[in-house]
């Protein structure tokens, strides 16, 4: 089975489910995908085993057309619709091949004028390149229904972690006594605006002050906001590969992401099943399915650090066996998303359908 990739940037969480695909299916890759960012700088090595893996900036799309036309896929999976160029290639394939097209979507439904506007005109524009949309989850359906797209056309748990590293640790975090200097909050991401940085430093300096005994903040990522973390007396950790990641999780005591601007968040996943009790923004996209609120974790309103400083004095002055019961519980939630059901959503979304 042969399935061509027109992504935007590779990720750790996204290879591990290929791999489970390729695993499964016996399947070939040609993958098209833009450079890393400088604040995501993933090994390019965790890619090799994938197949064949080209830059798009080296790309021009007639010689991406011509690459897919010789490859003959069964089928093309698309990183939404944000590259013009993929969504030309798309419906050629379409039309002139009869190839499938799945695109995987993490954008939320907000209701703007913009997402009315495209509501209105999908007939015409999506719905012309994409056959089936595979959302992150209901926020994202609810996107993808107003796009028209229902059914078997609508797809969901498109974002998976490396689940089976994450969850070796939860077992090994159950068995581990924590002393009061070894817990921490933990924060995984770039260091960037929309994470919403600032209300992190602002609440972690509040919980400071009234805390008996705080808890330290560990941060890794990397990005231009490194120093106001490090100036706020976080731990900067730098950025940490995916194969590390694991291991940082299983040392923390409780999660945060702060986001004021968060689709969907690999990375909450990843923290619930290495069993970390979660705070997170009302932003995150992850948290409709992975956070109950005083069942694993905390909810907060994005930008408020009053609010975040009180979730994580509450997460200091709970027993340790109630963090570890909401550890479990979201440790169990986790199980929702992995890479073999990745894997089989898309095996069975290309299997012949009985006439």
């Amino acid at each position: 089975m042969r399935i061509a990739l027109l992504h935007t940037r590779l990720s750790g969480y996204l290879a591990s489910c290929l791999r489970e695909f390729k695993a499964m299916a016996g399947a070939e890759l040609l993958i098209y995908a833009w450079p890393n960012q400088p604040d995501a700088p993933f090994e390019s090595s965790q890619f090799a085993d994938l197949g064949k893996i080209r830059n798009r900036r080296e790309h021009a799309d007639p010689e991406i057309g011509k690459a897919l036309r010789d490859f003959r896929p069964k089928a093309i999976l698309t990183s939404g619709w944000v590259d013009k160029g993929y969504v030309m290639i798309c419906k050629q394939m379409r039309r002139e091949e009869g190839v499938p097209v799945i695109a995987g979507c993490d954008t939320q439904w907000t209701g703007s004028p913009r997402q009315q506007v495209a509501s209105l005109i999908a007939p015409w524009h999506v719905r012309k390149a994409i056959d089936v949309l595979w959302v992150t989850g209901e926020r994202q359906a609810v996107l993808g229904r107003a796009l028209g797209f229902h059914g078997e056309r609508l797809w969901e748990g498109y974002y998976a972690c490396d689940w089976g590293k994450f969850a070796a640790k939860a077992e090994s975090r159950e068995q581990r006594a924590e002393s009061d200097g070894m817990r921490s909050f933990l924060y995984v991401g770039r260091y960037a605006p929309e994470k919403g940085l600032d209300t992190l430093t602002k609440a972690y300096s509040i919980y400071r002050q009234r805390a008996e005994r705080p808890w330290k903040l560990v941060c890794a990522g990397a990005g231009p906001l490194r120093e106001t973390l490090v100036r706020a007396g976080t731990e900067d950790r730098g950025f940490i590969q995916p194969d590390e990641l694991p291991e940082l999780m299983g040392e923390a005591t409780a999660f945060i992401l702060p986001s004021r601007f968060e689709p969907w968040g690999v990375v909450a996943h990843e923290a619930a099943a290495t069993g970390l009790p979660l705070i997170l923004s009302d932003a995150c996209g992850a948290g409709a399915h992975l956070l109950r609120h005083h069942g694993n974790g905390y909810i907060f309103p994005a930008g408020d650090a009053k609010a975040l400083a009180e979730r994580m004095e509450q997460m200091t002055c709970l027993p340790e066996t109630k963090r570890r019961e909401w550890g479990e519980t979201g440790f169990h939630l986790s199980k929702q998303y992995t890479p073999k059901r990745w894997a089989e959503t898309l095996l069975a979304g290309l299997a012949p359908r009985p006439k």
